[in-house]
């Protein structure tokens, strides 16, 4: 009996190592940085540092289409409330999206927003989409706070920074893209 229940530990303990492992592998293994930039409030305050990682091989398509893997990778220079965040995300989204299309998104985007966490000069979020499994997570450091399964979301909340009209900063964008070529 004793044996019995010491093999079950054993097969539960390894479970768990391979699904932690799983948890916290980083998303970025694989990719390389395609574009960086950095974004300034009134043109001359630092906010964050943003890179695009990607695929070595990967093309614009693959990219804003969330045919393969990719991070963006935003590295703090001031402290930031989550409020801020949501604030700026929803104003961005509202300017790129209708009301019905922000509705038919609104509990991802509630997901995702329920798990930003205030920000302190050096620290980094990483929203990295996961071809594979179809999910974005969000990073905060190397804490995933959330994991949202949808390849139409990963679209919609990447094209705050990478959307073709309506981006944060087009020139941020162009920047971030710079590398990737229309394949």
């Amino acid at each position: 009996m004793l044996r019995k229940i010491n093999k079950t530990l054993l097969l539960l303990s390894m479970l768990l190592l391979v699904s932690l492992a799983h948890v916290h592998a980083d998303p970025t293994e694989g990719l390389a940085v395609r574009g960086e930039g950095n974004v300034r409030y009134m043109g001359f305050i630092r906010v964050y540092d943003a890179e695009l990682l990607a695929p070595a091989d990967a093309v614009l398509s693959d990219v804003l289409q969330a045919q393969r893997p990719f991070c963006l990778r935003l590295t703090y220079k001031v402290a930031l409330t989550a409020e801020n965040f949501i604030t700026a995300a929803e104003e961005i989204l509202s300017r790129q999206y209708t009301l019905e299309q922000l509705n038919h998104y609104r509990p991802l985007i509630d997901q995702l927003h329920q798990a930003y966490r205030d920000v302190a000069k050096g620290d980094r979020y990483r929203l990295c989409y996961d071809a594979d499994r179809q999910s974005t997570q969000l990073i905060l450091n190397d804490e995933v706070l959330v994991s949202v399964i949808s390849p139409e979301f990963a679209i919609l909340y990447a094209g705050i920074w990478l959307d073709a009209e309506q981006p944060l900063d087009a020139g941020l964008r162009n920047r971030l893209l710079a590398s990737l070529t229309d394949g």
